[in-house]
């Protein structure tokens, strides 16, 4: 079992410390305490006892300082993206991609709340009963119907209907 309230970092934990910031989502503890050098038969039980707090609060601490400064910088704020999209497109109009700059303008306006996008979308089954309803709804009459038809027609295939 590991020394109780270790007060230094040894450099293999800090190997593990490493790799287990700098990998973070893409390795697991055990695979991080492997890569730092511990035995692979004990990496895993090696692996847990570095991230309890209560056995390694030092190596802890590091873990949660390195992971706070890590969250810091990938936070998205409406200023960073903002800055982001307006150096891309600076980048982009100065190589001659205008697609490219013209679509950051157009995401700097999404979110600066310029352009509001709205979907809509009908999921009603309707009954034959429901369209006749509202064909019925459309047209005074069944001659008017047939009349808007015929025109419909007409512009279509350019020709008269008898």
């Amino acid at each position: 079992m590991a020394k109780k309230y270790l007060t230094k970092i040894t450099p293999q934990q800090e190997k593990f410390i490493d790799n287990y910031c700098s990998k973070y989502g893409e390795w697991s503890a055990t695979q991080c305490a492997i890569a730092a050098g511990y035995e692979r038969r004990s990496a895993h039980t090696r692996a847990n006892e570095l991230l309890n707090w209560r056995l390694y609060p030092e190596v802890r601490r590091e873990i949660d300082l390195r992971l706070a400064d890590s969250r810091r910088v990938w936070s998205i704020d409406r200023d960073k993206s903002m800055a982001n999209l307006f150096r891309i497109g600076q980048e982009a109009g100065a190589k001659g991609q205008y697609g490219v700059k013209a679509k950051c303008e157009e995401l700097r306006g999404k979110l600066a709340g310029l352009y509001i996008e709205k979907q809509m979308i009908l999921s009603k089954e309707l009954t034959q009963e429901d369209i006749d309803a509202k064909w019925k709804s459309m047209f005074k009459s069944r001659e008017e119907m047939e009349a808007m038809n015929k025109a419909i027609l007409e512009d279509v295939w350019e020709k008269k209907i008898k």
